[in-house]
């Protein structure tokens, strides 16, 4: 079954999670809050879900929500993932044959990327403080067994055959054959990967887009746990440092680098260890690559967000001092 706005009531109502008596007395809405999965914010009386089911219908999108699904489930039942389910959402129930999640909605939280102040360094100090807290909590090694440990394939991404990616788009094909174009990708990738070093739970894709907070402000919450895994927390913290930087980098017009910073530096203080930073900065160059490859996902061609993005990354990559001083003013 494919869920639509229309059709979600009706499968809401067969799992018991919404009565059609919502809908007769004007208490059933449904918001479609959607990016690379469908996820429907539904009100259905005094309850409220966000509804998630895989929109590409292929092995690669299912066996992600799958994974979600079974963070959701540790996280609820093994005390040792405290720390996880302190961060993630509720999740109310999960329907494998049709991957689709029912999880806690949470309408009095914001994404920081929407809001009017996301570059408030007390909102990027919260978050690299939680992402820190949540990286020292998660080291011990009973852990690893219950996660993948995978090292991210966009640092391979320069070894990747434009032609085995027939079922992505012609603007992504052309990135990662543009990519393979130069070099100084290749070293600058190779490198990283051979520094790669799994200690520690890792979200996987930490950006500003899956931190919520409240009104008060006080307490980070964090969505999307498709690609939790054990691996490198740097990975973590160059997800969350690119993520405040692309604002810059795609809309330079808009954004300038010295409205950025001062919540590029809080990510690093509240985070709270410096030795990982020059790690972190180069790093944000790889994570970077993967962004271009997602404004790609229906292009026909590269696009000027994506070339930006790729020539950013490859500054990054390739001279992590400037990055160092231009993005953190720091030597």
């Amino acid at each position: 079954m494919f869920l639509t706005e229309a059709n979600v009531l009706h499968y809401l109502v067969e799992k018991r999670f919404a009565e059609v008596a919502d809908v007769v007395s004007g208490r059933f809405t449904v918001h479609n809050k959607s990016r690379r999965n469908l996820n429907l914010g539904v009100v259905a009386g005094d309850r409220q879900y966000l509804v998630k089911q895989v929109r590409k219908w292929d092995a690669d999108g299912r066996a992600s929500l799958e994974r979600e699904a079974g963070v959701y489930w540790q996280a609820r039942t093994n005390p040792a993932l405290a720390p996880m389910a302190a961060l993630a959402p509720e999740c109310h129930a999960w329907d494998p044959l049709n991957s689709i999640l029912i999880l806690e909605y949470l309408p009095a939280h914001l994404e920081i990327y929407d809001l009017a102040d996301r570059f408030d360094p007390a909102l990027a100090f919260l978050a690299g403080e939680a992402m820190g807290c949540f990286h020292r909590t998660m080291r011990d090694e009973i852990h690893r067994s219950l996660f993948p440990s995978e090292i991210p394939w966009q640092l391979s991404m320069h070894e990747t055959n434009p032609e085995d990616l027939e079922e992505q788009s012609a603007g992504r094909r052309e990135l990662v054959g543009a990519i393979r174009k130069y070099a100084e990708f290749a070293t600058a990738l190779d490198a990283l990967r051979s520094e790669w070093r799994a200690s520690t739970v890792i979200q996987g894709d930490w950006k500003i887009d899956n931190c919520l907070v409240p009104e008060t402000r006080d307490r980070l919450r964090l969505v999307d746990w498709e690609f939790v895994g054990w691996g490198d927390p740097v990975w973590d913290l160059a997800t969350l440092l690119q993520s405040y930087w692309n604002f810059w980098v795609v809309r330079p017009d808009q954004h300038r680098i010295e409205e950025i910073r001062p919540a590029l530096r809080a990510v690093m203080n509240g985070y709270a260890d410096r030795e990982i930073t020059e790690r972190a900065i180069r790093f944000s160059g790889a994570r970077m690559l993967q962004t271009a490859f997602e404004h790609l996902d229906k292009a026909e061609s590269l696009t000027a967000e994506a070339v930006r993005l790729m020539q950013a990354s490859l500054n990054i990559l390739t001279r992590p001092g400037w990055a160092a001083e231009q993005l953190l003013g720091a030597a």
